[in-house]
Parts: C-alpha cells; structure tokens; sequence
C-alpha cells in the first residue's frame, strides 16, 4: 500500500502508477485532489494498481459518484468523517453493490466490528491511537483483527485518563 496523500497531478500520478505495477503493491492511496474524479477515473483506466479514495470524502454522494464514474478500486471511507454508522454502512453497501472492496481509514477500534457487518471488507489500518485512552486494545493475533464479545462496539475507554487528558491548563486574564 502506498498513499500519496493527493500530493500529484494526474500524469506524475499515471507515470508513478506505472512504476508501482511492478511492485504489485496492494492500492495507490488518494494520489490525486479528492474532487478530482475525472483525473481519477482516468488514472484508474491507465494503471492496474487499485487506485484508493475515502479519506477526504466526506458524504455517500461523494462515494457514489466516484464508484460510478469507476474512479476507485478501493473504498476507504471513514465512520469518524461520513457522519457515524448508518452513512458508513450505506457507503460499504454501495461500494459492494459495484464489487469495490472498503478498507477504512483510520480509527480501527470503531471499524472493526463495522468491517465484521459487511462482506466487502478487506483492510483495517493498524494505527493504536487510542492505546492511552481504552483499559484494553484490539484484539490482533496473526495479523488479524477481532471484535469484542462487548455489547456495541466493545470500546473499554478508561474514563480516569480521558479525564486526566482534558483537563486544560487555566488561561490566566489579567
């Protein structure tokens, strides 16, 4: 996997894409603008890397255009950024409806058990952002991600260090 944060114009992305076939590596992550979906249906029609978009998308139109223009092999949206589970679940639905695989973005701790609900899930990032802040991590064993047996999405957040972290140093007014 490789992201180029929408760092590239489309031919600097064709010509990188190119070089990438022979690494058969598993996405290009968002190597254009996000609203760039022309550039990215082309980019997707010129490479057989799977071109990865959802990051910086932010509604289930965006998600629907960009599937139906073929503009993305990838579906990586984002619960945190979608607006909650229900929108995050219409996005997996509609990417499965046209055969895209959803990898999220981010926060895995919240994906995982949405990634269990629907059969096109592929990917979960491993990024323990909340490690400081849950009693107990994802369960991860041989490279996969489980989860909790918990009612709802099993979160164990350590209440005591969320409250130690919040607390914000008084702004002194004179």
């Amino acid at each position: 996997m490789t992201d180029a944060n929408q760092g590239f114009t489309l031919s600097e992305s064709i010509r990188r894409a190119h070089h990438l076939e022979s690494l058969d590596v598993a996405w290009f992550e968002e190597p254009l603008p996000a609203d760039d979906i022309g550039s990215h249906r082309v980019l997707a029609a010129r490479t057989s890397v799977p071109i990865a978009v959802g990051e910086s998308l932010y509604s289930v139109s965006q998600f629907k255009d960009y599937l139906s223009a073929g503009a993305c092999s990838i579906v990586q949206v984002d619960v945190a950024r979608i607006g909650g589970i229900t929108p995050w679940l219409k996005v997996a639905h509609l990417a499965e409806a046209f055969n895209v695989p959803v990898c999220p973005h981010f926060l895995m701790e919240l994906h995982v058990p949405l990634c269990c609900a629907v059969p096109n899930s592929r990917w979960v990032e491993f990024i323990p952002q909340l490690d400081s802040i849950t009693r107990t991590g994802l369960s991860i064993r041989d490279g996969r991600a489980y989860a909790s047996a918990e009612a709802g999405l099993g979160i164990d957040w350590d209440w005591d260090a969320i409250g130690r972290l919040s607390k914000v140093a008084p702004v002194v007014v004179r």
